[in-house]
């Protein structure tokens, strides 16, 4: 296979085809793609008159969010001057709010935060387990982050209209690199947080149990609900340093350094090239995991199956959870220094990893997860961490004197998009949608290009009570908005595509500040994970207040994300309402 950029010259009178591949691109490089052509409407400038059709009686009293304009409904309609800086919203709710409708997670606002690229708020814990800088770009290594930074920054999650926020995995990860990119090209620690080696501890990068208790009460006492990311179909990698650490006897450590964790590659040599001191063939392997507990290709080990549920990802351990066997975890897990790995009579795989995700809601009181991986799983492990996690919250409010939503479950599902399927009876009460990231672009161009989309997510709201989608602009796994157009006015009308979406959205960490792909080397999904943006310049500064001002409507009129959809007919505007029982809003995009 060879990927790369080609260019393409026909001679008519040879009829020869010729193609070069071209020279590699930085990686520092702005890729700007142009704005959708798109039919739109036109804001001839001036007072707009708005239709309200019978959302609102004659003579009730509106407040418009971004001008603070008080209006008073007459012959269903209102008069206004639109925002110069809203992209040509408006919005509309009584300037007396009557008894706010309760929260509803189908309209949750969710602040999706990479623990370790957001705020560094303890710098004495960034080297934890003899982890190092490549004192390169930093691609693949640990930035600082922990619960400390999350912790300070609540007041500012906050202010995005923020229902809950989603924590990137905070469990121990392996405590060593792999090779990073198909040609090794930067070490690859396990910063993201999807790479456990114990799922009972709360990785020393990160913070400690004291700060994850901070967090915790911290964030409740906002109103915000704190949702941790549950991994349970593998495990991670094991590397030179966890091997050295839980004397795993497969390395031949004679071209090594006396802490494998400080080998580097020579010049002839990359990031992957540590591989050649690990026997893959011997039969030590039973030390590590062992046959019992994943898939692997390694010897003695089930190998990897073709199926969604037997499959490895990228190569990580696959955990047989389908398995009924009983089984003892390994002894240097239970060797691991503060491991709550305790062994078990009759547990199963699937048992353990229910018991160790579990544990977290019942000692913290845990709101929910975002599940990973969820169809490499089967649909009897997620009914089962559901039903656990539900116990184990409702026996931690007990124990605290709290009330509070039922546990809530959100799933990834790669690809799924906003539509009622059979995942929904397997525990979960949402799933991430793929769909908006594609429809954004034209959304961004022209909100009422969003008219359908709406629509159909609406109307299947409206007949699915126990469906939600959670939709999104950016993730870790996909790319960053900002980067399709780096542009400040789109990356502010994809804020009005997003935030107005019936059901749940997330908000990927800094979409609300255009925060940028950092270095990604030869794996774009790096460049994803990229240095919060803390100092703002002006344009910033403005794109922030506007997130916040949407946001903060979003979420004070649970209406939008979870009430009936019902468009307005005006000429040269698209116009709607949304209704739930006593909470009413009209939202008009008035041209551009």
């Amino acid at each position: 296979r060879f990927t790369g950029d080609y260019a393409f010259a026909y001679d008519d009178e040879q009829q020869t085809l010729t193609f070069v591949r071209q020279a590699k691109k930085s990686t520092t490089s702005k890729f700007k793609r142009p704005i959708p052509s798109v039919s739109c409407e036109q804001y001839q400038g001036g007072e707009v008159t708005l239709q309200l059709g019978n959302t609102f009686p004659d003579g009730t009293r509106l407040k418009e969010t971004f001008t603070g304009q008080i209006l008073s409904v007459k012959n269903s309609q209102v008069t206004l001057m639109p925002s110069p800086t809203s992209g040509g919203l408006v919005l509309l709710a009584p300037a007396t709010d009557a008894a706010s409708e309760p929260f509803t997670y189908r309209n949750a606002t969710i602040y999706f935060v990479m623990v370790d690229r957001f705020n560094n708020g303890d710098p004495s814990n960034d080297n934890s387990y003899g982890r190092k800088k490549d004192d390169k770009e930093e691609v693949g290594t640990f930035h600082g982050g922990d619960l400390k930074g999350v912790i300070a920054k609540l007041d500012y999650i906050k202010s995005l209209g923020t229902d809950a926020i989603w924590l990137s995995p905070i469990v121990e990860q392996v405590h060593g690199f792999v090779g990073g990119g198909d040609s090794g090209s930067f070490p690859f620690y396990a910063y993201h947080g999807y790479w456990t080696r114990d799922f009972t501890k709360i990785d020393q990068n990160f913070g400690d149990e004291e700060d994850l208790k901070t967090l915790v009460t911290e964030a409740h006492k906002r109103g915000i609900k704190i949702l941790l990311d549950a991994v349970l179909n593998h495990s991670g990698y094991a590397t030179l340093a966890d091997l050295q650490f839980d004397q795993i006897e497969v390395v031949n450590p004679q071209n090594l350094p006396q802490k494998w964790v400080d080998w580097m590659p020579k010049a002839e040599e990359n990031w992957h090239s540590y591989n050649q001191s690990i026997d893959y063939q011997s039969a030590n392997w039973s030390q590590w995991w062992g046959k019992d507990w994943v898939r692997a290709g390694l010897p003695g080990y089930q190998k990897p199956g073709s199926s969604d549920i037997t499959m490895t990802l990228a190569g990580l351990p696959d955990f047989r959870t389908e398995s009924t066997q009983a089984v003892t975890p390994p002894q240097w897990l239970l060797n691991n220094p503060g491991t709550r790995v305790v062994a078990r009579e009759q547990y199963s795989v699937a048992d353990y990893l229910i018991e160790w995700q579990t544990d977290w809601v019942k000692r913290f009181g845990i709101d929910g997860y975002r599940v990973d991986t969820v169809k490499h799983v089967e649909g009897e492990v997620w009914r089962r961490l559901k039903s656990e996690a539900s116990r184990s919250l409702e026996a931690w409010r007990e124990q605290n004197g709290q009330q509070g939503q039922p546990f809530w479950m959100m799933g990834e599902v790669w690809g799924h998009s906003a539509y009622r399927s059979p995942y929904f009876d397997d525990g979960f009460d949402a799933l991430i949608n793929f769909d908006m990231q594609k429809r954004v672009d034209k959304g961004a161009a022209c909100l009422s290009q969003m008219a359908m989309v709406y629509r159909d997510y609406a109307q299947t709201l409206a007949k699915y009570p126990d469906f939600t989608p959670v939709s999104y602009l950016s993730s870790h796994d996909t790319e960053l908005f900002f980067s399709r157009f780096n542009s400040f006015e789109m990356q502010r009308n994809a804020a009005n595509a997003l935030l107005l979406a019936p059901g749940a959205v997330q908000i990927y960490y800094g979409d609300e500040v255009a925060r940028q792909v950092g270095p990604y080397a030869d794996d774009f999904h790096q460049g994803t994970r990229s240095d919060m943006v803390w100092s703002l310049d002006e344009e910033r500064q403005a794109l922030l207040k506007h997130w916040q001002a949407l946001g903060q409507f979003r979420q004070s009129h649970p209406a939008i994300g979870a009430g009936i959809h019902h468009e307005i007919e005006q000429q040269n505007a698209y116009l709607f309402s949304r209704t739930l029982n006593n909470d009413r809003v009209v939202i008009a995009f008035v041209g551009r």
